[in-house]
């Protein structure tokens, strides 16, 4: 939940360093509080999950993949909303996506205004569809 008046803040995990950059100046421009990470170790070792009103994850990460991570965090309890981000995406891997707490999965490359509707959405406590993922 974001106090009123206090800006969302927003976790950006993706690998390419251009897509995280443009992800993260995207975001800031529309008023969004941004950290990005190159790595699931990178933001494990930052250790300030439960700061973040929403995360963004890139599926092919380094050392584990996007969904492997947020299963991990769901196993920890994490409840903030999860949106993947991926090139290509298997949709059998949707009951496992849900499961892990994601609201919303969308392909690559983003629209700005489909990355910013689905951030709201995900925040508000919506899903994209009724099955709760796009793919």
């Amino acid at each position: 939940m974001v106090v009123s008046g206090q800006k969302p803040y927003i976790c950006v995990l993706e690998d390419d360093a251009a897509v995280r950059d443009s992800l993260r100046l995207m975001l800031e421009r529309n008023g969004y509080c941004v950290r990005a990470f190159d790595s699931p170790n990178e933001f494990l070792l930052a250790n300030d999950v439960d700061r973040y009103n929403c995360l963004v994850v890139d599926f092919q990460l380094p050392g584990m993949n996007g969904l492997e991570l947020l299963e991990l965090l769901h196993l920890r309890a994490y409840s903030k909303p999860a949106i993947v981000i991926a090139a290509g995406a298997d949709p059998g891997l949707a009951d496992r996506m849900r499961r892990a707490g994601v609201s919303d999965m969308l392909r690559k490359p983003i629209a700005p205004d489909t990355l910013l509707s689905a951030i709201r959405s995900a925040i508000d406590g919506k899903s994209a569809d009724s099955a709760g993922l796009r793919t």
